[in-house]
C-alpha cells in the first residue's frame, strides 16, 4: 500500500495519551499546537494534526482520538469520552458539545471535513461520515443514534449500481431527534424539526416540521410565533421549576416579587447569591439588591446591566460575565433549548 494509516493510533495513545493533561499540553505546544488556557485533555486521549488550535476551557474526555490535518476547537468545546474523530478538517464552534461514543470518520478524500457551528450538540452513539463535507449550523442538535452519510456505495458502479458522493448541509436551529438517517447530498434549511426514526433523502426548506421514511413535510411556517404573554408564562414556569431543582439539591431559595420582575436569594452553606429577572422595563436602581450575581433581562433593554456579575439577555440570546449561579441557570435552561451567545 502506498498510503498507510492505522485505524487506531495505538503508538501515540501509548506514548502520549496516558500522560497527565499538563504534560500532553506541553508536548503539543512544543509541536506547534495552539492551546488556550484551562484546556483539559483526558487520560488516554490524543490529538493528531498538522494545524491545531484549541480554545480556552475546552475539554476532551478519556480515550478519545481527534485526528485531522486541520483541527480548530473554539472556546468551551466539550468532546466526550471514547469518541473518534478522524477526517481531513475539523472545525467546531464555541460552546458546542460532542457526547460520548460518537464516530466521525470514514472514507477520506481531500474534501473530507466536519464543520459544526456554535452551541450545537452531537449526542451519543451517532455516526457521521464526512467523506464529503458535513456542515452543521449554530444551535443545531443531532440526537443519539443518528446517521449522517455523505457517500453511498458498495456494489459495482460499472454494473449499473448507484454510487453517490455528496455533502450534507444542516442549517441553524435544526433538531434531529434520535435515530434520524440523513442521505448524501441533503440540505436542510434553518428552523427545522425532524421526527424521530425519519429518513431524510431530499432537501428540506427552512421553517418546517418533517417526519417519516422517507420524510415528508407535516407543518410549514414552523415554529408558530408566541405572544409576549405566552413567553412570560413559560419563563415563570421555568423559574418555578429551577427553584424546585435547587431546593431538591439542598439549596435554600427565597423568592421575592419586585417591580416588574422577580428576585431570588439562593443560599448554599455560607454563600448567598442573588438572581434578578426583569420583564419589560428597568426598575429604580435603589430598589434592587446591591450585589446581583445573575441579572436576566427579558426585553426592552439596551445596554442595561446594573453592574451584575453575569447578565443574560433572553430577547437577544446573549450572555456576558460568569458566576456560579449563572452557569447553573444556563445549564438548567439548556434543557428547554434556551442558549446564549457569549459576548466576552
Amino acid at each position: 500500500m502506498l498510503i498507510k494509516r492505522s485505524k487506531i493510533p495505538v503508538f501515540e495513545m501509548v506514548m502520549i495519551g496516558f500522560l497527565p493533561s499538563f504534560l500532553k499540553k506541553m508536548i503539543y505546544r512544543l509541536k506547534g499546537y495552539k492551546i488556550g488556557k484551562g484546556v483539559h485533555i483526558g487520560l488516554g486521549s490524543i490529538i493528531i494534526g498538522e494545524e491545531v488550535s484549541i480554545g480556552d476551557y475546552s475539554k476532551v474526555g478519556f480515550i478519545t482520538v481527534i485526528r485531522a490535518r486541520k483541527i480548530c476547537l473554539e472556546r468551551f468545546v466539550i468532546i466526550g469520552s471514547m469518541t473518534m474523530i478522524d477526517t481531513e478538517e475539523v472545525i467546531i464552534g464555541e460552546d458546542t458539545r460532542i457526547n460520548e461514543n460518537v464516530i466521525i470518520g470514514g472514507i477520506r478524500t481531500p474534501e473530507s471535513s466536519i464543520r459544526i457551528g456554535k452551541r450545537a450538540i452531537v449526542m451519543e452513539y451517532s455516526c457521521l461520515n464526512p467523506t464529503k463535507p458535513i456542515v452543521i449550523g449554530n444551535d443545531s442538535g443531532i440526537g443519539g443514534h443518528c446517521l449522517l452519510f455523505t457517500h453511498g456505495s458498495w456494489l459495482n458502479q460499472l454494473d449499473g449500481f448507484p454510487v453517490t458522493f455528496a455533502p450534507i448541509t444542516i442549517g441553524n436551529n435544526v433538531w434531529l431527534p434520535w435515530r434520524v438517517f440523513i442521505m448524501p447530498g441533503v440540505t436542510i434549511g434553518n428552523e427545522v424539526v425532524i421526527g424521530a426514526n425519519s429518513l431524510i433523502s431530499s432537501n428540506l426548506p427552512s421553517n418546517v416540521m418533517a417526519a417519516g421514511s422517507p420524510a415528508k413535510i407535516w407543518k410549514e411556517n414552523y415554529p408558530p410565533k408566541l405572544s409576549e404573554e405566552k413567553r412570560l408564562a413559560i419563563l415563570d414556569l421555568i423559574f418555578s421549576e429551577f427553584q424546585t431543582y435547587l431546593e431538591h439539591n439542598h439549596i435554600t431559595v427565597k423568592k421575592n416579587d419586585i417591580e416588574d420582575g422577580l428576585c431570588f436569594f439562593v443560599q448554599k452553606k455560607k454563600q448567598t447569591f442573588c438572581l434578578v429577572f426583569l420583564k419589560t422595563r428597568p426598575p429604580i436602581k435603589n430598589t434592587l439588591p446591591p450585589q446581583i450575581d445573575l441579572l436576566i433581562l427579558h426585553q426592552g433593554f439596551e445596554n442595561f446591566e446594573l453592574g451584575a456579575t453575569m447578565t443574560l439577555n433572553i430577547e437577544k440570546k446573549t450572555r456576558k460575565g460568569t458566576s456560579l449561579l449563572g452557569e447553573e441557570f444556563v445549564k438548567y435552561v439548556s434543557r428547554h433549548g434556551i442558549r446564549f451567545e457569549r459576548m466576552d
